[in-house]
């Protein structure tokens, strides 16, 4: 399972680090979702309503634990917890007037949700090891 779960994060770390350096240098190259025939606006509108939220969610919890004296219990923790609010965003589109998005969007979806299932794991095998190792 170890071997999986580094596996996964190679995986995840070359995905964002791709798309980061995509849309820093050409987002017009990420106009729509690939292979999908969603218009640009439609796509402009599903990241401004997922993307955005989950990133300032994210903000907004982890100043909340500093506040508190909360410190995460694993470096896996502020990642999971990212996924967790996009995943939270993903859901409130579905309660929308029309779900706009079509399958490209569920897939997305379904996808957050594993990737959040996989960090969840992840985080608690870590979580595991630095408090048996503490002691």
């Amino acid at each position: 399972m170890k071997l999986f779960l580094k596996f996964f994060f190679i995986s995840l770390l070359l995905f964002f680090l791709s798309m980061s350096l995509i849309f820093v240098f050409a987002n017009e190259l990420l106009t729509v979702f690939p292979g999908t025939k969603l218009e640009p606006s439609i796509m402009s509108e599903w990241r401004t309503r997922t993307i955005q939220p989950a990133l300032y969610g994210t903000l907004a919890y982890f100043i909340f634990r500093y506040l508190t004296g909360k410190n995460p219990t694993s470096p896996v923790w502020p990642i999971f917890a990212i996924f967790s609010f996009f995943t939270a965003a993903q859901i409130f589109l579905f309660f929308d007037e029309e779900y706009k998005f079509g399958l490209a969007g569920i897939l997305t979806f379904v996808c957050s949700i594993i990737v959040m299932l996989l960090l969840r794991l992840a985080h608690n095998q870590l979580k595991n090891e630095i408090r048996i190792d503490t002691f």
